[in-house]
């Protein structure tokens, strides 16, 4: 009974822009949209950085880099599934420094990463999740979703 009550957690996810304005994507194998990276990200309070590990084996390094907006995204429950809420840290590739502390062998991934043009991310039409996605990008770089975490909702 207790677990009908549990909230569901929410899965952090890395977008990186770069500056091209190409947001980095990846796709499960099998799958046909596209989302933000999966990571773990660990903020450095009372700063605004943080250290960010992608977690795939693909990518060896942490990262430290400023995460002034974190996007909040809860979506609504389609036909009685569960979607999953996530956390996306929003981060410019130009400003990430790489700290390495511990090395990994093996990269062995079962994931596609591609990093497509923010525009195209915009578009009705390019599966993406979520939605939302472009748009916030887009008020991230032209500064007018401010600092500090925004809440998205389809």
């Amino acid at each position: 009974m207790r677990s009908a009550f549990r909230r569901k957690s929410s899965r952090t996810v890395l977008a990186v822009v770069d500056h091209h304005e190409r947001v980095l994507l990846c796709r499960f194998r099998g799958e046909s949209c596209w989302r933000p990276v999966a990571s773990r990200v660990i903020r450095i309070r009372p700063s605004r950085f943080s250290v960010i590990h992608v977690l795939d084996p693909l990518f060896s390094h942490w990262f430290l880099a400023r995460t002034p907006v974190v996007g909040r995204f809860n979506p609504l429950p389609e036909g009685g599934g569960l979607d999953e809420s996530m956390r996306i840290f929003v981060v410019r590739r130009s400003r990430m420094r790489t700290i390495s502390l511990r090395g990994r062998s093996h990269p062995v991934t079962d994931s596609s990463y591609v990093w497509h043009p923010l525009p195209d991310v915009e578009d009705a039409d390019f599966d993406v999740v979520p939605r939302e996605l472009g748009p916030f990008l887009r008020g991230y770089l032209e500064g007018w979703i401010p600092d500090g975490v925004i809440t998205l909702v389809e």
